[in-house]
């Protein structure tokens, strides 16, 4: 993964926490400036239903309705599932051939 994939997870976990941030505060807080916040909202916005608005009391949001549910994987989680599935699919485990697959589906 990137440093852009780990740049827009955290942006996605902001928007998440806040109900609208401003691209000032996002650029402050992900240390980057604020063209790269708006090329990554650009990008995001394909995905997901991010809103952005101009003028005083604007910002960036994500829509109240969506949800990812509890988490979103950060670059260390999914290397941890990885290696997790690694592991188990060298074992001797009756499950060590279901995690070789799921493994290979993820990850290729």
């Amino acid at each position: 993964m990137s440093k852009k994939y780990d740049r827009q997870i955290n942006l996605l976990n902001m928007l998440l926490r806040y109900k609208r941030i401003t691209i000032h505060s996002i650029s402050n807080e992900l240390g980057v400036c604020i063209h790269t916040v708006k090329r990554d909202i650009a990008d995001l916005q394909y995905h997901f239903p991010i809103f952005t608005y101009a003028g005083r009391g604007g910002g960036v949001e994500l829509n109240s309705c969506f949800s990812f549910g509890k988490y979103i994987l950060n670059m260390d989680n999914v290397m941890l599932i990885k290696y997790s599935l690694e592991l188990l699919a060298r074992s001797d485990d009756v499950k060590s051939s279901a995690a070789g697959s799921l493994l290979y589906k993820i990850f290729h």
